[in-house]
């Protein structure tokens, strides 16, 4: 300790400071992106004067396996970023095209299945099928954020891929939360446009990466190396 003159301590000090700042990061991405695209369903529900997509169950299923377990895990995870300035200006660089985008998408995905789908049942399927694309493009929102790739989370992606798929095919989870995907058609479609909504997240976050001034590098440094940003 520094009282004690042992400056010694100060490596694991910077160490755990960066893993602090650089998992809020991370878990601040996630939940941003939520709040982006909430608020702008709602005004395009509002708009558009329709139902809204989703019922209060399947966002409980959408915010537990795309934000709330992983950002248990990812807040407490080992990391090594270098500590960055404009904390608020770099989450906002991520959170605001994912969140733009996902919610587009889903919109979209919605007023196609409304056209799609008629008669008893329809509204479960429309609903069903706007959550399908709504997942898939935050489950890719929580695989870039979760990189660099180690093990652990690769099987934390993975494992919340899974469990949507358990709620997809297990009667009494499906009937649970009200998710019943109907035919081939609108499905693939949902999915289809989940994909592409994915890869233009994937480009469009490349060049932030690219154009940000404190690239989004990971440093490859030890407890006891002191890496420190240069003097502005």
């Amino acid at each position: 300790m520094l009282l004690n003159n042992s400056f010694a301590t100060l490596p694991s000090v910077v160490a755990e400071g960066r893993r602090v700042i650089g998992n809020i990061t991370r878990v601040a991405t996630l939940f941003l992106v939520k709040t982006v695209y909430s608020v702008l369903l709602a005004v395009l529900v509002v708009i558009s004067q329709v139902e809204y997509p989703f019922l209060p169950r399947h966002l409980t299923l959408l915010s537990t396996l795309t934000i709330g377990v992983p950002a248990f895990f990812l807040a407490l995870a080992p990391n090594k970023e270098r500590a960055r300035p404009h904390f608020v200006r770099r989450v906002m660089r991520y959170a605001i095209p994912g969140g733009v985008l996902a919610a587009l998408a889903t919109f979209a995905t919605y007023l196609l299945a409304r056209e799609h789908y008629t008669g008893a049942g329809s509204l479960e399927a429309e609903t069903s099928a706007a959550t399908l694309t709504l997942f898939l493009i935050s489950i890719w929102v929580l695989a870039i954020i979760a990189r660099p790739y180690t093990w652990w989370r690769l099987g934390l992606v993975a494992a919340m891929g899974g469990a949507f798929v358990v709620v997809l095919v297990v009667p009494w989870l499906q009937h649970f939360f009200a998710l019943k995907l109907v035919g081939m058609t609108m499905p693939w479609t949902a999915a289809g446009i989940a994909v592409v909504a994915a890869g233009l997240l994937e480009l469009l976050w490349r060049r932030v990466d690219r154009r940000s001034p404190e690239c989004d590098r990971v440093m490859k440094t030890t407890p006891g190396q002191l890496d420190v940003l240069p003097a502005k």
